[in-house]
C-alpha cells in the first residue's frame, strides 16, 4: 500500500534543503592559482621595471609586488567566485526549492511492504543500489532515490512500513523514516541492463510494467555476481 500526506518541515528536513541551496565547498584551489599566477607576473614586472626605469632595485621591487599582488587578488576573487557558482543548483532547481522552504511543506509518502529485490549497486556507471518493492496491495513499485542508501545503512532501509519525504516542490528526499520492522531482501540480484533500464525507466517510483513473480524470476537469472558483491 503505498499513501501520501502533507506536513510542516522539521528543522532537520529545512537544513538539508538550505545545504542543496547553497551547498559549502571547504577547497579553495582559485587562491592556490592566485598564488601561482602573483610569483611570475611579479617577477616579470619586476623586469619591466628594472629595464624601463633608472635607480635602485628595491622601489623597483616593491613596484612590482603590490601591482602582482593586486593582480593576482583580484584574479582570485573572481576565480573563487566562478568556483563557488559552479557548484550552484540551476536556476529552476534554486526556484523549487526557495519555494519549499518558503511553504515549509513536506510531502509524505509512507509504503506498506511485503518483499522487496535489491539490485546491487553499478559503480561504473555511477548508479547506486536501487529497489523492487511489492506492496502490501499487490502493486509493484520501483525505487531509485540516493538517500536510500544511506537509509539502508542507518537500519531504517528496507522495512514493512516506511516512509519517505520530500519537499513538496522541488520532490528531493529530506528523510527516510523506518515505521514498521526491518526487512531483508529476499533476492539481491545484479545491476540492470540497458534494456531493463529502457523497459522500466529511471524516475523515482516510476509504474513498473512487471509482476511481483517477473522480478523475482529476473532476480533469479541475473544473480549478483562475485564483482559485484564486492562493491555491495
Amino acid at each position: 500500500m503505498k499513501t501520501t500526506t502533507t506536513r510542516p518541515l522539521t528543522e532537520e528536513e529545512r537544513r538539508k534543503l538550505e545545504d542543496l541551496l547553497k551547498p559549502k565547498r571547504r577547497e579553495k584551489p582559485a587562491f592556490v592559482m592566485a598564488i601561482l599566477v602573483a610569483v611570475p607576473l611579479t617577477f616579470a614586472l619586476f623586469v619591466f621595471l628594472n629595464l624601463l626605469l633608472p635607480g635602485p632595485a628595491l622601489p623597483k621591487l616593491l613596484v612590482a609586488l603590490g601591482l602582482g599582488g593586486s593582480g593576482a587578488w583580484f584574479y582570485g576573487k573572481r576565480a573563487t567566485a566562478k568556483y563557488e557558482e559552479s557548484f550552484q543548483p540551476a536556476p529552476e532547481v534554486q526556484e523549487v526549492l526557495r519555494k519549499d522552504l518558503a511553504e515549509g511543506r513536506a510531502a509524505v509518502t509512507r509504503y506498506d511492504v511485503e518483499s522487496v529485490v535489491k539490485v546491487a549497486a553499478e559503480r561504473e556507471r555511477l548508479v547506486l543500489s536501487t529497489w523492487f518493492v511489492k506492496r502490501t496491495d499487490g502493486v509493484v513499485s520501483f525505487l531509485v532515490q540516493p538517500d536510500l542508501m544511506e537509509a539502508e545503512l542507518a537500519g531504517d532501509f528496507p522495512a514493512t512500513a516506511f516512509e519517505i519525504a520530500t519537499g513538496e516542490s522541488s520532490h528531493f528526499v529530506v528523510s527516510v523514516k523506518r515505521l514498521g520492522e526491518r526487512l531483508d531482501p529476499v533476492k539481491v540480484r545484479s545491476p540492470l541492463s540497458d534494456g531493463e533500464w529502457e523497459e522500466i525507466g529511471d524516475e523515482a517510483d516510476a509504474p513498473v510494467p512487471l509482476s511481483w513473480d517477473e522480478v523475482l524470476e529476473r532476480a533469479v537469472r541475473n544473480p549478483l555476481r562475485a564483482k559485484n558483491a564486492k562493491k555491495e
